[in-house]
Parts: structure tokens; C-alpha cells; sequence
């Protein structure tokens, strides 16, 4: 099974989510991969933006019938998913 690696940077902002999002479906397109590592250690913050970028990156690649990990997310932004109900998404490995 084909694997890719996604890295994401920040601090972002929520006008970044879809074009982040639409990176990651294009990686996932080109390369048919069924399990993404997406690598969130350059993520700076744990607002909104942040939040919704981690909800819509899975979103995304479980369209694409992807499997997803987050790896190196932040103790701030983990905590802040936990918070919302929103734990479950680092599940696979985040």
C-alpha cells in the first residue's frame, strides 16, 4: 500500500484550512496513496483555525478512502482537541 507524508506549518489562519485541505487532496490524488502521515510539528498555536484545519485534513483524506495520522501535534493543540470532543481524531497515531 502506497504511504505519503503531509507536512502542514503555521500559525494559521482560517482563510488556510481549505487551501490546506485542497494540497492534501491533490498529494492524495497524485500519488493513490491509502495512508497519510501528516506531520503538524511546524504548527504554531491551538486557536480555531488550528482546530478546524486537524477536523478538515481527516475529513479530507477519509474522502479520498485514506487513512490518516497526525504526528508531532503540539501538547497546546492536543489538549485544546480534547477540550471540544475532538480527542478522537489523533487516534491513529497523533
Amino acid at each position: 500500500m502506497v504511504s505519503a507524508e503531509f507536512v502542514v506549518w503555521g500559525p494559521l489562519v482560517r482563510a488556510d484550512v481549505p487551501g490546506v485541505c485542497a494540497r492534501l487532496e491533490d498529494e492524495l490524488r497524485r500519488t493513490g496513496a491509502g495512508t497519510v502521515t501528516v506531520d503538524l510539528a511546524a504548527v504554531t498555536g491551538a486557536g480555531a483555525a488550528a482546530v478546524d484545519a486537524v477536523a478538515r485534513l481527516r475529513l479530507t483524506a477519509g474522502r479520498a478512502g485514506c487513512r490518516v495520522r497526525f504526528l508531532h501535534v503540539a501538547a497546546e493543540l492536543r489538549a485544546v482537541l480534547t477540550l471540544v470532543g475532538l480527542g478522537e481524531l489523533l487516534a491513529d497515531g497523533g
